[in-house]
């Protein structure tokens, strides 16, 4: 039988090829490294849980997050709406810093502020005693916290935010009035899907009007109820100590 070398080749993906997935296992006595093993490989973890099934968005809602889907449904009504540039509308601040005339379209504008936050009342009535503390919500384990538990805790927040339209005419202020409750009831169902427990008009206030200037400036207030819960996310250690026996001494 005569002496020969072959070589055997192996046909892998590339993506196992880059550097992330190159593992090294080191054997380590009396903190000496006696032998090491080296391979390429990519490791898919089973145990790696999806959490959408506990939140279905990528972050929680908030007060900002709930502002930018407000002023994106603004926006998406007029894009249907087919209105000109010059002539959009836009949400803004309450008491914003730039002059009336250069906000929007010069004529009118939706302005929001927030009128109250506090504790939600959580029996059915919503008139029993606040939830002022963060409740259990579920634990997590993930692999790449090995000696971690994730616990998340949530509380409930009630809000009153108002969203005030203002324009240079009564006519202008009362027709975007109802233009913008008639479109949040009916989209009442983005911020549901977006985190939002409860949402709900809950009135229009007075109608006035104030001077700015020699421009008169009139204003529409309508309210709204928003609850949805904040999140606390706490790491618990599993492994308290760990007590190694090497010769009949203890290693901790």
């Amino acid at each position: 039988m005569n002496d020969e070398t072959r070589t055997i080749l192996d046909k892998v993906s590339e993506d196992i090829l880059r550097k992330e997935h190159l593992y090294k296992i080191l054997v380590v006595n009396n903190d000496e490294v006696i032998s090491s093993y080296e391979v390429q490989t990519k490791i898919n973890n089973i145990y790696n849980l999806d959490t959408s099934v506990f939140l279905p968005n990528e972050e929680p809602m908030s007060l900002d997050k709930f502002i930018t889907l407000t002023s994106n449904i603004i926006a998406n009504a007029q894009e249907a709406e087919s209105v000109e540039e010059e002539n959009l509308i836009v949400l803004t601040e309450e008491y914003p810093p730039d002059e009336f005339h250069n906000i929007g379209n010069g004529n009118e504008v939706i302005a929001y502020k927030l009128i109250k936050r506090e504790p939600a009342n959580m029996n059915r009535r919503a008139s029993g005693r606040p939830q002022r503390g963060f409740s259990h919500s579920y634990d997590l384990l993930k692999p790449n916290y090995p000696n971690k538990t994730i616990i998340v805790e949530s509380r409930p927040v009630d809000h009153i935010i108002e969203f005030a339209c203002w324009a240079k005419s009564n006519k202008i202020a009362n027709k975007r009035a109802i233009w913008l409750e008639k479109l949040l009831i009916n989209n009442s169902w983005q911020y549901q899907t977006n985190g939002v427990e409860r949402f709900y008009w809950e009135g229009r206030g007075t109608d006035t009007y104030t001077t700015t200037g020699e421009q008169r400036l009139f204003y529409r207030p309508l309210r709204f109820f928003v609850r949805f819960r904040e999140f606390e996310a706490k790491l618990n250690s599993v492994i308290q100590n760990i007590e190694i026996i090497n010769g009949g001494k203890y290693n901790v």
